[in-house]
Parts: C-alpha cells; sequence; structure tokens
C-alpha cells in the first residue's frame, strides 16, 4: 500500500469557515500522547487532541464508572471582506471514553460515546478471538429486548454489534491499525514510556477521529490492566451510574 510522507515541521491543519471537516482528507503524522495532550511530533509540537485527565497512568479502582472527554483542537481561517486572513482556535468535544463495570457494560466495558454528530457514532472496544492477539473496533448501537414481564423497569435494551471499524493487529512489540477494507493506516510504537501513533496514510478527519478516540481507549485500557489491584475495594465515584452510562443508553 503506497503511503505519503510524513512532514514532521508542517503547520497544523487549519480549516475555513463553512467546510465539512467531517470529510476533510488528514495528511499522514506521527502524533505522542504527553499529560492529557496528544501533540503532532513536529518542531514546536503542535496540540492536535485534549483529554480531561490523563489515561497513562489509572488503577482499577479509578477506572470504575470512570469518563474522559476527548476534544479535538480546531484551527479555523477566517478571511475578511479586504483580504486578511484571521486565525482563531476551539475546542471541540468528539468523545467521552467510558469504562464499565461488568454489570452494565453488556459485554463492552470499553466504549466511546459519540458526542459531535460529525464522529463514527458510538463504538467499542472488543478484544480478538482466540488465538489471534490484539483488538476489533466495532460500531454499536442499543437493540430493544422482549419477553420482560409487565412492570419491569429495569434497562430493556442490550447493545447490538454493528460495522468493524478498525482492526488493531499485534506483530511483534508493535499494533498495526487496519481499516475494514484491510488497508494498514496507522502503527502504534511504544518506547520508554512515551505512546506514539504513527499515521501512514491519509484519512478523513472522522476516521482520524474514531482511529484517536480508539487509541485513547485501548491506552486506557491497558494502564488500567497493568494497575490493577484486586486487593483494593472498588472506589465509589462521586457521578452516578446513569451520569457516566453512554448517551446511547
Amino acid at each position: 500500500m503506497a503511503t505519503s510522507p510524513i512532514d514532521e515541521d508542517g503547520p497544523p491543519p487549519y480549516v475555513t469557515e463553512n467546510h465539512n471537516e467531517a470529510e476533510e482528507l488528514v495528511q499522514p503524522v506521527i502524533l505522542v500522547l504527553v499529560g492529557q495532550s496528544i501533540r503532532a511530533q513536529t518542531a514546536d509540537g503542535t496540540p492536535m487532541y485534549e483529554l480531561s485527565r490523563d489515561i497513562q497512568r489509572t488503577s482499577t479502582s479509578e477506572g470504575w464508572l470512570a469518563q474522559v472527554s476527548l476534544e479535538r483542537l480546531v484551527h479555523s481561517v477566517r478571511v475578511s471582506a479586504n483580504g486578511n486572513a484571521r486565525v482563531s482556535h476551539r475546542n471541540k468535544h468528539i468523545f467521552d471514553l467510558k469504562h464499565l463495570p461488568p454489570v452494565l457494560s453488556t459485554g463492552y466495558p470499553y466504549c466511546l460515546d459519540a458526542i459531535s454528530r460529525n464522529t463514527m457514532g458510538n463504538l467499542a472496544l472488543k478484544p480478538a478471538s482466540f488465538p489471534r492477539s490484539g483488538f476489533k473496533v466495532v460500531r454499536i448501537k442499543p437493540e430493544k429486548e422482549d419477553g420482560f414481564p409487565k412492570g419491569y423497569h429495569a434497562r430493556r435494551e442490550s447493545l447490538k454489534e454493528g460495522d468493524v471499524i478498525f482492526e488493531v493487529v499485534k506483530k511483534r512489540n508493535h499494533y498495526e491499525w487496519v481499516q475494514s477494507d484491510g488497508d494498514r493506516i496507522a502503527l502504534e510504537d511504544e518506547a520508554e514510556d512515551e505512546h506514539r501513533l504513527i499515521v501512514t496514510t491519509p484519512v478523513t478527519r472522522k476516521m482520524m477521529d474514531a482511529m484517536i478516540g480508539s487509541w485513547c481507549l485501548k491506552v486506557w485500557r491497558d494502564s488500567i490492566k497493568s494497575n490493577s489491584d484486586p486487593m483494593k475495594s472498588v472506589r465509589k465515584e462521586v457521578r452516578s451510574g446513569r451520569e457516566v452510562l453512554p448517551r446511547f443508553w
């Protein structure tokens, strides 16, 4: 598969007013997770996305019924009547990362709750079937369940798995991100506690947002698993289960 060269010194992507940013093409880039920021590996380390908390050091007790917001930093250019260009910056809330206990997750404990309408929808991280190692990122939606007795007031919906958006395939010391058509679009690299996502081919903004959200979800999952303490009781969060449940529940 042909790939485009990665420009590590180029400026951040800009969008003009009234532009359909969801379908714009994003060029190859190396992204680095630094604290709560996801930055381009360029000379100035341009911030591209922002998380509401550090997902790299989360214990199991901190992870139950937890959520993390993911925002994309949008750099827009507005051209005035006299031809002068003015650059503005804003944060766009695109996803909430959610981790749910088994009693609430219905098989998908790590999911992305879509906040923006210009995303690929609600997604979930699913382990690959044995003997393969890796993950799938699938689209999920609620499905009505019948057969409950009259007066039953508990949730009457389960989650139905839809399209596979990505396959995250284990390759020796790294993971490869593959689209549903089989094309590899990114490599996940970890070195000296640094998380990097190397996007190797142009993708749409909508696809990029979904991949970044899913990558963060995987990093968060790995952090929770590696910092698990089975002897420690689960800490109760201030937020209630209803507040943390995905919007599509």
